[in-house]
């Protein structure tokens, strides 16, 4: 039991309950180690599903998160249409993006803790229907205030699935495959844009559609998606302090694949629980990964999504579904290539440390393979800048952009992994973090960068951005270096540790 406790401590097998008096050997994965965590007997229990049922759910839980940057941004290739029609300038009209991204960012600190009691599947679920009525508004909306109004609440409506998302993918997976599997679920959050822009780009082209089916084009997308989940997405939830009193045979053979409901708890929301999403910053293994994820993917991705339309519209005169395939395919590639070069090195170099250090399952040991992302995705996003600078051929800002998604990845992929095996029972406030500064950083982009361009020129300000994005890589530096010892000094949290 001493190795366990020392694990315990180091904040590897948290969540993970022995029971002393049992003469159970702790269930051990392909190489041998022990699975972090231990699944319980209940074949409720969602680390207990099947390969090809928990990749079901994490489809579902991947494409809500996909929905949600995605039907935010098909409008993004139509800036120049709507501004014109508005009487607004292409600046103003990117609000209609950088607003909804910013109530997506600060809405799931509402879900968290509601999500941790009743579900995730209650969350994504309820939310979902004020997602629908607010695409509907979007469509529908007369003048420029109400289209902003509309997408507020559109914001709101889309965020679930981006905020709590991966809380999904560490109710599922063990430690040593989460690298690969929450890969899976940040390239579909990271290229919801990025398709956004193909689609859009073509329907405000159609003469038959315009810009407004930018918007109502979306809300057919994620009503059907919404019936789809009221009938097909299970529950994820697993409190497990509850396990012992689960009567196995009271389970039918339906209920095992499709549990709505999580396994009953005692536990009450309390006005507390709604501060557990900043209290995890207290964490370095939170913090420093949190402030470097928010610069990348602002840098890497919502900066080509926001300046693409009066980027490439004015210095190669693309058309609306032009600057949508430039934009939305090369980010689409880019992402796409990173993840080969992500979560499955994530796992496989937390595998030889794994077995370099007896079996010892260290989070940092993820770490390095960050590396390529820090020097690709700011690299990628200087040789878009200069290509507009000086503007090259059209292909030049495209392999620029190419190369910062495939460094993005990378980065997002190895992110999500650490956090959620450092902070594990947590895993749904972690995710609202990461999120909350994504959208955040994201949501300023449209006010300033632009206009810097115009002022200096797209090579100095798309360098200056980039160069802040590295820095903060030197908070992840400091994580390879003394992160085992900071999650031992600091010890775990004291709240959500049943999950």
């Amino acid at each position: 039991m001493a190795d366990i406790e020392t694990d315990t401590k180091n904040g590897v097998v948290h969540d993970e309950k022995f029971d002393e008096s049992s003469n159970h050997a702790p269930k051990l994965d392909p190489y041998g180690f022990p699975l972090r965590p231990q699944p319980t007997d209940d074949p409720l229990d969602p680390l207990n599903w099947s390969f090809y049922y928990k990749f079901f759910v994490l489809f579902q839980a991947a494409f809500l998160a996909f929905l949600g940057p995605f039907t935010q941004a098909v409008i993004n290739s139509a800036f120049a249409p709507l501004a014109k029609a508005e009487h607004i300038s292409l600046t103003t009209a990117s609000y209609v993006t950088t607003v909804p991204i910013l109530f997506a960012g600060i809405s799931p600190l509402l879900w968290s803790p509601l999500s941790n009691v009743y579900g995730r599947r209650t969350i994504f679920m309820s939310v979902g229907i004020l997602g629908i009525v607010a695409h509907c508004a979007s469509g529908a909306a007369q003048g420029w205030g109400s289209i902003i109004t509309a997408r507020i609440f559109m914001g709101i409506g889309t965020s679930a699935g981006m905020g709590i998302g991966a809380a999904v993918v560490a109710d599922m997976y063990f430690m040593h495959e989460r690298g690969k599997f929450m890969g899976i679920y940040v390239v579909f959050v990271t290229n919801g844009a990025h398709i956004a822009t193909v689609v859009g780009g073509f329907t405000a082209l159609n003469p038959h559609l315009g810009w407004r089916w930018c918007f109502w084009l979306p809300s057919i997308i994620w009503a059907a998606n919404w019936v789809f989940n009221l009938f097909c997405l299970p529950e994820t939830l697993y409190h497990r302090d509850n396990r012992t009193g689960i009567s196995h045979q009271q389970n039918s053979s339906f209920r095992k694949l499709f549990t709505f409901n999580s396994v009953p708890t005692q536990r009450k929301v309390k006005l507390w629980d709604f501060t557990h999403v900043f209290i995890m910053l207290r964490y370095p293994s939170v913090l420093l990964p949190v402030a470097y994820y928010a610069l990348s993917f602002g840098t890497g991705s919502v900066l080509f999504a926001i300046t693409a339309a009066s980027a490439f519209g004015s210095i190669y005169h693309f058309n609306t579904a032009q600057v949508g395939m430039a934009s939305g395919l090369s980010t689409f590639t880019g992402t796409l290539l990173g993840e080969l070069a992500a979560g499955p090195v994530s796992d496989y170099i937390l595998l030889l440390n794994t077995k370099r250090t007896g079996g010892e399952q260290k989070p940092e040991a993820r770490l390095p393979a960050i590396w390529p992302g820090f020097l690709l995705c700011p690299a990628g996003v200087i040789i878009e800048g200069v290509c507009f600078q000086y503007q090259t051929h059209w292909a030049g800002p495209i392999v620029g952009i190419c190369i910062g998604a495939f460094g993005l990845q990378i980065i997002s992929t190895n992110v999500f992994a650490y956090v959620t095996d450092c902070y594990k029972p947590q895993s749904a406030e972690v995710s609202t973090l990461l999120n909350f500064s994504r959208q955040t950083f994201s949501f300023t982009l449209g006010f300033y960068m632009l206009p810097f361009a115009h002022r200096t020129t797209f090579g100095v300000a798309w360098a200056v951005l980039a160069i802040i994005q590295s820095l903060f890589f030197f908070g992840i530096i400091a994580l390879m270096w003394r992160g085992k010892v900071w999650r031992e000094r600091l010890g775990m949290p004291n709240f959500d540790r049943d999950i």
